[in-house]
């Protein structure tokens, strides 16, 4: 079976208590709205995740 990182990451969350992962989920919450607000001034749209290349 071949495991990824993120599968690893679900795996341990769903086994570790949740206190442990909330400085994590939110640095990557404020990292991904401070992207939004640098985009959005210099009158960029943000970046689509799900869009295709």
């Amino acid at each position: 079976m071949k495991t990824t990182f993120f599968s690893e990451f679900i795996r341990t969350a769903k086994e570790a208590p949740r206190l442990y992962f909330v400085p994590l989920i939110g640095a990557v919450r404020a990292i991904k709205a401070e992207f939004r607000r640098v985009e959005e001034a210099e009158g960029l749209t943000p970046l689509d995740p799900t869009a295709k290349q």
